[in-house]
């Protein structure tokens, strides 16, 4: 204690030196000046204090600066952290698209021709290709990466009068899928042999070789299985056979 008490007055007296010298003007000290005298002052007494473990660390202004900028930039990357974590959680994870359901099955003669008897719709079958040719004047191809589903249907007019068939007007909106697992809807097409967009006059006894085209992934090597499915006032799967 008693060489506290010495410090103290040491620091005092050398403090009163140079701020009032000997019966002269005071001296005017600069920042820096004022600064070591404090420093040394609170150094004499925090090093001869038992109850202080760290003692004085001094921190020069521009690194009281710097550290007060990282705790900023700290604090606000963190906040931004959590924002991005909140909107994470707020946003809602995403919905496996649910299975292709149909409401009814219909062949297609009850969902075309109402169920008259006049039109014989026979499926044909169903083939992948890397392009459609109808004669020798046009050519339709898939998309990069794609492959055609061609699904052949071929439509009967069974009595000795003309039949109109309009499937136009219906607007129906046909989808297939293919293996169970591979949903694609109907290229839209103005082809005369494509039945979604079929409108005319079938002659009696005259058969017509319509088409339904899809698109699917070239990683589809085989068609395993094909469902038909048409959107009109309902959904509704065709059963595909020969009628």
């Amino acid at each position: 204690m008693r060489r506290m008490k010495v410090q103290m007055t040491a620091a005092i007296l050398l403090a009163a030196t140079l701020l009032g010298g000997c019966g002269e003007a005071p001296y005017d000290l600069t920042e820096n000046e004022k600064n070591v005298i404090v420093n040394y002052s609170a150094h004499v007494v925090t090093k001869s204090n038992s109850y202080q473990k760290e003692g004085l660390t001094y921190v020069l202004p521009d690194e009281e600066e710097e550290t007060e900028a990282a705790a900023t930039s700290a604090e606000q990357n963190t906040e931004q952290q959590q924002q991005q974590t909140d909107a994470q959680t707020q946003q809602p994870a995403a919905e496996t698209p649910p299975p292709v359901t149909a409401q009814a099955q219909a062949t297609f003669s009850e969902v075309f021709d109402g169920g008259t008897g006049e039109l014989q719709f026979d499926y044909v079958g169903a083939r992948l290709d890397n392009s459609y040719l109808q004669q020798d004047y046009f050519a339709m191809y898939p998309d990069t990466g794609n492959l055609y589903v061609i699904l052949g249907v071929d439509v009967t007019n069974t009595t000795d009068m003309p039949v109109e068939l309009d499937n136009l007007s219906k607007k129906p909106e046909f989808s297939a899928v293919v293996n169970g697992a591979v949903k694609a809807p109907a290229e839209m097409t103005l082809l005369d042999s494509d039945f979604g967009t079929f409108q005319g006059m079938l002659m009696a006894g005259e058969t017509r070789e319509m088409v339904l085209i899809f698109q699917v992934p070239d990683t589809v090597v085989s068609l395993d299985s094909v469902e038909l499915y048409v959107q009109l006032d309902e959904n509704i799967q065709i059963i595909l056979g020969n009628e």
